[in-house]
């Protein structure tokens, strides 16, 4: 049976320090490699200072006057679901409305608004908002699956504030349902399917027995939903790995499960109210050729670096593949852990 390797490699570079009268420094730092895809990434030895992030109520003010997701304007400004999909044209949960995306990027690409507020700061969902918003999301991706059951690749997908890429201050996540998986998650897809044919059936339970066996990355659990720490981290602040334990497709996961997910999210949330704000976060279902993946999720912190707001994107991840990451995956868990303190892992 083949093994989950977690590659590391420790490399040194010296210069000559200015700080220190032009004498020899020596730096280290890590290469990693994720055994599952071959997403290779950089841990760098230096710690960054977080600035206090704050959204002025002024760039609040002025997004509300133009938000299309707002109350007063949600019913008139959003487009309608086709009938042969809803016929009521949005699909509604609680508080949750979802509506086609009215610049898709795929055939089936929704928006789902969690909540009438038009700003909200990370620590002041509720569970019950996000657990609508889910809800409503696998809802629409249920009544594809039933027509179209081709279409079984889907994911789900949230940018948070505008350093993350959002184009919009109004709390909402985008659907995407596709007949093909995207690209990383093609790469989960048919990394499953290696291990499955060197004799593990089930990569993710494999995997989460040996985070939990290792203790230094599994930061805690909801339910049956697990919180780790990425081994090799796809952003620059780090990255959590959201396992839905052994729920196979989005249309496995019970309420409970979302209610579960949505308390954790919130516990990261608490975590990252005193570091940074943006995030991405994506969810990951569908299966191929026989692969036995569950429903997984990473979400990655995002920010403009000060004092000149620079990306957390430069040329490493656009254009060679790899991440620098300036907190260690083992580091990041330490400082999550303590909000999951009523979290057990049996």
């Amino acid at each position: 049976m083949a093994e989950i390797e977690f590659f590391r490699k420790e490399v040194q570079s010296s210069f000559l320090d200015p700080k220190e009268g032009f004498s020899r420094k020596t730096v280290s730092l890590e290469l990693r490699k994720d055994d599952l895809t071959g997403h290779r990434s950089r841990i760098l030895p230096y710690r960054r200072k977080y600035p206090e992030v704050v959204v002025s109520p002024e760039m609040i003010e002025a997004s509300r006057k133009v938000c299309p997701f707002c109350a007063e304007q949600i019913s008139s400004s959003t487009p309608k679901l086709l009938p042969e999909i809803a016929c009521e044209g949005r699909i509604r949960r609680g508080g949750a409305w979802l509506f086609p995306n009215a610049f898709p990027y795929a055939r089936y690409n929704w928006v789902v608004v969690f909540c009438e507020e038009h700003f909200l700061y990370p620590d002041q969902f509720s569970v019950e908002m996000l657990r609508d918003g889910f809800l409503a999301a696998q809802e629409g991706i249920q009544r594809i699956g039933k027509s179209q059951p081709e279409f079984q690749f889907s994911s789900i997908n949230w940018n948070y504030l505008p350093s993350s890429g959002a184009g919009l201050f109004h709390p909402h996540i985008q659907i995407l349902v596709e007949d093909v998986p995207t690209a990383s998650h093609k790469e989960v897809i048919e990394g499953i399917i290696r291990y499955q044919n060197n004799g593990v059936p089930s990569f993710w339970q494999s995997y989460l027995s040996e985070e939990i066996e290792r203790g230094k990355r599994v930061i805690g659990r909801q339910g049956d939903v697990y919180f780790l720490t990425a081994f090799s981290p796809r952003g620059i602040f780090g990255e959590i790995l959201i396992l839905f334990s052994n729920r196979l497709t989005v249309n496995e996961v019970k309420t409970e499960d979302w209610t579960d997910f949505s308390q954790g999210l919130l516990k990261v949330f608490q975590y990252l109210k005193g570091h940074i704000l943006s995030f991405n976060l994506s969810l990951f279902s569908g299966n191929s050729d026989g692969a036995r993946s569950w429903v997984y999720g990473r979400l990655c912190p995002r920010m403009i670096v000060p004092p000149w707001q620079t990306s957390d994107i430069n040329y490493f991840e656009k254009l060679h593949g790899e991440v620098m990451c300036v907190i260690s995956p083992e580091e990041l868990c330490r400082n999550v852990k303590p909000f999951f303190t009523d979290s057990r892992l049996s």
